[in-house]
């Protein structure tokens, strides 16, 4: 598992991933097989070694060698650093590599400008009694948002999936911060924007902000999940590899740019049935 956002469930057989996001997910037992970072191991005559992918808690990147052959599997990766945080993104020489590839067009403010910049404004909001509302895609970027935000001293609230990911990673003592249920205490909430039924209700009458890169919304900081074109296309040209599979939103104009040894794979696409007439 390249990150605990990647599976709704632990039910699926045999997961291996890194310890933090296997305690994410809740899996205990079942053979399940937690691999700390940069430790490599074999699977049969297949050597295997996770490396940091960036893209949040725990996530990490596949490298595979079997019998010569390389293959990276990287999913989505970040290559900023957050220090105690998040691991920038690492690369290795491969033939292969499949990496994904979202929709982030163009180059981002640098992370750590935008990590500062919600401290500030929650800050700002706080000290005149407001309760902020900073809005995530999904519950492992809540958990990265409240880990940092925790380390700054702010009292932290949050939707119940973020909550629990949270007592799930201080069950297995990995680092996690401490957040509450919405309350009336002035504090920092940090709420998933597919929880839409209480998160209209969360809003009334407080500021609220999209803390990523990728969303549009009354106040954004480029927050980002992920690196950005520059970033990403330095990347992959770090790992040599000569075969290069791309998933994502942007994939077809990172393939496009990376020429003929990359290829788009992912959903399936419509086909068309009949020619348009030339005009």
């Amino acid at each position: 598992m390249s990150s605990a956002d990647r599976v709704g469930r632990a039910g699926h057989g045999q997961l291996i991933g890194t310890p933090y996001t296997l305690a994410l997910l809740g899996a205990r037992g079942g053979g399940h097989l937690g691999v700390p970072l940069r430790q490599k191991f074999t699977l049969g005559t297949t050597r295997v070694e996770l490396i940091a992918s960036g893209r949040g808690p725990g996530a990490a990147a596949l490298h595979v060698d079997h019998g010569g052959k390389r293959v990276l599997y990287a999913g989505a990766i970040r290559t900023s650093i957050i220090d105690g945080v998040i691991d920038a993104a690492e690369a290795r020489t491969c033939d292969a590599l499949v990496v994904s590839a979202p929709c982030i067009d163009g180059q981002l403010p640098p992370l750590g400008d935008a990590i500062a910049q919600t401290i500030a404004w929650i800050g700002q909001q706080l000290a005149t009694d407001r309760r902020p509302v900073m809005i995530v895609e999904t519950a492992l970027d809540g958990l990265e948002v409240a880990t940092v935000l925790g380390q700054a001293g702010i009292a932290l609230a949050g939707s119940r999936s973020i909550r629990e990911l949270a007592r799930r990673a201080l069950e297995a003592g990995e680092p996690a911060p401490a957040i509450s249920a919405p309350g009336r205490e002035p504090r920092a909430t940090v709420w998933v924007e597919g929880d839409r039924a209480l998160l209209l209700r969360t809003l009334v009458d407080r500021p609220h902000a999209l803390v990523s890169g990728m969303v549009d919304g009354e106040l954004t900081f480029a927050w980002s999940n992920a690196a950005d074109r520059p970033q990403l296309l330095a990347w992959i040209e770090s790992t040599s590899a000569r075969d290069i599979y791309i998933t994502g939103a942007c994939a077809e104009s990172i393939a496009a740019e990376l020429g003929p040894r990359a290829r788009v794979i992912g959903p399936p696409q419509q086909m068309t049935l009949f020619p348009r007439e030339a005009s």
